[in-house]
Protein backbone atom coordinates (compact mmCIF):
# COMPACT_ATOMS: atom_id res chain seq x y z
CA UNK A 1 0.00 0.00 0.00
CA UNK A 2 1.05 3.51 -0.85
CA UNK A 3 1.19 5.94 2.38
CA UNK A 4 0.09 9.09 2.28
CA UNK A 5 3.06 10.89 1.67
CA UNK A 6 4.08 9.51 -1.70
CA UNK A 7 0.36 9.85 -2.26
CA UNK A 8 0.58 13.77 -1.31
CA UNK A 9 4.38 14.11 -3.02
CA UNK A 10 2.91 12.63 -6.98
CA UNK A 11 -0.13 14.96 -6.37
CA UNK A 12 2.04 17.98 -5.95
CA UNK A 13 4.38 17.33 -8.82
CA UNK A 14 1.80 16.79 -11.02
CA UNK A 15 -0.08 20.12 -10.29
CA UNK A 16 3.34 21.90 -10.51
CA UNK A 17 4.10 19.82 -13.95
CA UNK A 18 0.67 21.53 -15.40
CA UNK A 19 1.18 24.75 -13.89
CA UNK A 20 4.08 25.40 -15.26
CA UNK A 21 3.09 23.94 -19.02
CA UNK A 22 0.18 26.45 -18.56
CA UNK A 23 2.45 29.19 -17.36
CA UNK A 24 4.53 28.55 -20.65
CA UNK A 25 1.84 28.51 -22.82
CA UNK A 26 0.72 31.85 -22.12
CA UNK A 27 4.13 33.25 -21.75
CA UNK A 28 4.76 31.95 -25.83
CA UNK A 29 1.48 33.61 -26.17
CA UNK A 30 1.96 36.58 -24.80
CA UNK A 31 5.60 37.23 -26.45
CA UNK A 32 3.77 35.88 -29.97
CA UNK A 33 0.75 38.65 -29.92
CA UNK A 34 3.65 41.56 -28.88
CA UNK A 35 6.05 40.50 -31.55
CA UNK A 36 2.86 40.93 -33.86
CA UNK A 37 1.34 43.93 -32.13
CA UNK A 38 4.87 45.52 -31.81
CA UNK A 39 5.63 45.04 -35.67
CA UNK A 40 2.29 46.75 -36.95
CA UNK A 41 1.71 49.54 -34.51
CA UNK A 42 2.77 52.74 -35.61
CA UNK A 43 5.59 54.80 -33.25
CA UNK A 44 3.30 57.13 -31.78
CA UNK A 45 1.06 54.53 -30.51
CA UNK A 46 3.79 52.02 -29.09
CA UNK A 47 4.21 52.64 -24.96
CA UNK A 48 7.86 54.94 -25.53
CA UNK A 49 5.82 57.66 -26.28
CA UNK A 50 3.28 57.42 -23.48
CA UNK A 51 3.78 60.63 -21.27
CA UNK A 52 4.93 59.97 -18.10
CA UNK A 53 5.98 56.36 -18.20
CA UNK A 54 9.53 57.08 -17.46
CA UNK A 55 7.82 58.24 -13.86
CA UNK A 56 6.56 55.16 -13.21
CA UNK A 57 7.94 52.05 -10.57
CA UNK A 58 10.13 49.70 -12.71
CA UNK A 59 7.72 46.47 -13.00
CA UNK A 60 10.52 44.07 -12.88
CA UNK A 61 11.45 46.13 -9.21
CA UNK A 62 7.34 45.74 -8.07
CA UNK A 63 7.67 41.86 -8.73
CA UNK A 64 10.46 41.68 -7.04
CA UNK A 65 9.59 44.08 -3.56
CA UNK A 66 6.15 41.73 -4.24
CA UNK A 67 7.05 38.48 -4.17
CA UNK A 68 9.85 38.94 -1.77
CA UNK A 69 7.13 39.91 0.61
CA UNK A 70 4.88 37.26 0.11
CA UNK A 71 8.02 35.01 0.35
CA UNK A 72 8.66 36.41 4.36
CA UNK A 73 5.01 36.32 4.78
CA UNK A 74 5.18 32.16 3.91
CA UNK A 75 8.17 32.04 5.89
CA UNK A 76 6.25 33.64 8.89
CA UNK A 77 3.13 31.23 8.51
CA UNK A 78 5.73 28.37 8.25
CA UNK A 79 7.41 29.06 11.39
CA UNK A 80 3.78 29.71 13.41
CA UNK A 81 2.66 26.21 12.20
CA UNK A 82 5.71 24.32 13.31
CA UNK A 83 5.60 26.60 16.82
CA UNK A 84 1.79 25.35 17.13
CA UNK A 85 2.63 21.85 16.11
CA UNK A 86 5.37 22.10 18.96
CA UNK A 87 3.42 23.63 21.47
CA UNK A 88 0.28 21.73 20.77
CA UNK A 89 2.44 17.86 21.12
CA UNK A 90 2.38 16.62 24.54
CA UNK A 91 6.25 16.03 25.08
CA UNK A 92 7.27 19.87 22.68
CA UNK A 93 8.21 18.21 19.93
CA UNK A 94 7.03 18.54 16.54
CA UNK A 95 6.12 15.17 15.42
CA UNK A 96 2.51 14.07 15.09
CA UNK A 97 1.25 10.86 15.84
CA UNK A 98 -1.33 9.46 13.48
CA UNK A 99 -4.83 8.97 14.65
CA UNK A 100 -5.30 5.26 15.31
CA UNK A 101 -8.31 3.05 13.14
CA UNK A 102 -11.49 2.47 14.77
CA UNK A 103 -12.54 -0.87 13.60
Amino acid sequence: MTDVKEITEAVQEQVLSALKMGQTAIVEGVRTFTDTVGNITPDSLKLDSVPGLDSLPDPKELMTVSFGFAQELLNTQKEFAQNLLAAASANGSASAQPVAKKS
